[in-house]
């Protein structure tokens, strides 16, 4: 299959961005897909409990998606859905009924909004560091789902640089303190988008995370609109959209390294980058550095987190700064 991607403005009201997303599904040859399979799987990335410009997806966002998919058929299941905040933070159900993608299910036929936190698990076995490691993934995945669709936005990422299409499926991670695997999300995050099934990549760049992310930040409206059929493909040129080489970004090298980002060459990209293009820059603050540092060490990650210790440290930083999620 050759690797698309679909690069537009963003059209502004509902009616309008449907057919845009119609138009995608055909340059993708969505259509086959999607009826040749019983369910499928939409991933938003609903990083914070209430909607908020350039941080979550929007809900008329995957709406539009969903609209056009059931164009195709009524018949095949779309399941939409996202894990609780990591370390008890907020409740993903709370936050989907707050930003209305309850509200899809009565809209629209054989629609259902699953909290991945509350599903049953399945142990699956990647590689990390050339070792196996086994993690816990929804079962639904392996049970029901075809194909998942990812929906990112434009963000960059002060552990990661940016958070796109392979990123956003950390929150498929069902264990709350998933926070334990961030010394190998590197190198697991392209298998864990890959044994998810996830085919497909549409971006809600309505508004982007300039600055800071994945939650604190500055809004940009950038009026972005993308679509793909291979999420190395929409990583590589979502990236240089923003301005970002994804070959200084860990997990994209990996994923590369893997074979999940087909050569540059080899995509085919339909629509104008050039004229779409929007620098953005990460800019951390002197909190993120030890951040860092405990991403990318389990020893640290479990000093900080899962120690005697960890209360007390938390408790002496968050006396200098504020909770991302109060």
């Amino acid at each position: 299959m050759i690797p698309l991607v679909f690069v537009d403005r963003i059209e502004p009201d509902l009616a309008s961005f449907k057919m845009q997303v119609v138009r995608a599904c055909k340059d993708l040859s969505i259509a086959d897909d999607f009826t040749n399979s019983t369910a499928i799987f939409i991933k938003p990335n609903l990083t914070y409990p209430v909607y908020k410009e350039g941080v979550t997806t929007r809900k008329e966002f995957v709406e539009g998606i969903v609209a056009a998919l059931r164009k195709i058929n009524e018949t095949t299941k779309i399941y939409i859905g996202e894990g609780d905040g990591g370390c008890s933070s907020f409740s993903m159900t709370e936050a989907m009924r707050s930003m209305g993608f309850f509200e899809l299910e009565s809209a629209y036929p054989n629609v259902k909004v699953v909290n991945l936190s509350e599903l049953p698990t399945r142990r699956v076995e990647l590689k990390a560091n050339g070792r196996p490691y086994g993690l816990y993934l929804p079962e639904i995945f392996f049970s029901e789902i075809d194909f998942s669709i990812t929906c990112p936005l434009p963000k960059v990422h002060c552990m990661t640089k940016v958070t796109l299409a392979f990123k956003n499926q950390w929150g498929c991670l069902p264990d709350i303190m998933r926070l334990k695997n961030h010394y190998v999300l590197d190198e697991i995050i392209g298998q864990v988008c890959d044994v998810l099934k996830f085919r497909y990549a549409f971006l809600d760049g309505k508004f982007g995370l300039d600055d800071n992310g994945p939650m604190d930040g500055t809004p940009v409206e950038v009026n972005w609109f993308a679509a793909s059929n291979s999420l190395g493909a929409f990583d590589v040129v979502v990236s240089e959209m923003m301005g970002i080489d994804w070959q200084t970004v860990g997990h994209l090298k990996m994923a590369a390294k893997n074979g999940y980002i087909p050569k540059k060459e080899d995509i085919r990209i339909i629509g104008e980058v050039e004229s779409l293009k929007r620098k953005f820059t990460l800019k951390r603050g002197f909190w993120h550095y030890p951040a860092l540092a405990a991403f990318q060490s389990k020893n640290l990650t479990h000093l900080f987190y899962f120690s005697m210790w960890a209360k007390l440290l938390h408790d002496i930083m968050y006396s200098f700064r504020e909770k991302p999620i109060s």
